[in-house]
């Protein structure tokens, strides 16, 4: 073995004792994530019944709970791969952060019209949207606003409803929405986030009221 080799074996060996401790320490910080947010979301939301299903390990999972009045909310929690020291500076290139999307079935009460903003430079959200409306989103009238966190998209049936848009999209949380919607078709809606330990009330609140300004009782 020559120098060369001898020093790139102590390299290799040097960054797998590196990516060891790294994994043991981001799968502690991801595992109380997981745990705290999961205990937050059911503080908050209370449900009378749940049911979870995990999309892998430490990936996050797709939960549904239902309310004592039989509305349901929908959540999808997904996580950034941090645990992996080889993909971490990928991860933070691309900018991969934990997500959380929360959407609101009301039992009692029907979305009366669409509207949906989307945050200018979400690509996956826009292709989302687009693929759930099908030629709907034809109908809607569309505007672009600025707030505190950049551009977004508007897609709307009432001009009123801009502006309450735009007061939910410049919180006074240090929280960024990629997207908020109503779907008439699907009765129902959501928002989409950074998902953060001590935002889950705030959320849940936004996406309450919202639904009160966009939804009329059945």
């Amino acid at each position: 073995m020559d120098l060369l080799d001898a020093y790139a074996l102590i390299a290799l060996m040097a960054l797998s004792s590196a990516s060891v401790v790294w994994y043991f320490k981001m799968r502690r910080k991801m595992i109380k994530f997981l745990r705290d947010f999961t205990v937050e979301l059911e503080e908050v939301i209370r449900p009378r019944d749940k049911e979870y299903l995990l999309l892998g390990y430490l990936v996050g999972y797709k939960a549904t709970y239902t309310l004592t009045d039989g509305s349901n909310v929908y959540v999808l929690l997904t996580t950034a791969p941090i645990h992996s020291l080889l993909y971490y500076p990928i991860a933070k290139a691309l900018k991969r952060e934990n997500i959380v999307e929360m959407a609101l079935r009301l039992n009692n009460r029907a979305v009366i019209r669409d509207i949906h903003a989307v945050k200018d430079d979400q690509k996956r959200y826009k292709y989302l949207l687009e693929k759930d409306l099908g030629d709907e989103i034809n109908r809607l009238n569309r505007s672009r606003i600025y707030t505190k966190w950049g551009i977004y998209e508007i897609y709307y049936e009432d001009p009123r409803d801009v502006n309450y848009i735009q007061y939910i999209l410049n919180n006074d949380k240090n929280l960024p929405i990629y997207k908020i919607s109503a779907y008439k078709k699907l009765n129902m809606v959501e928002i989409a986030t950074r998902a953060e330990v001590g935002t889950v009330e705030y959320l849940y609140e936004s996406l309450r009221e919202f639904a009160k300004k966009i939804t009329k009782s059945t």
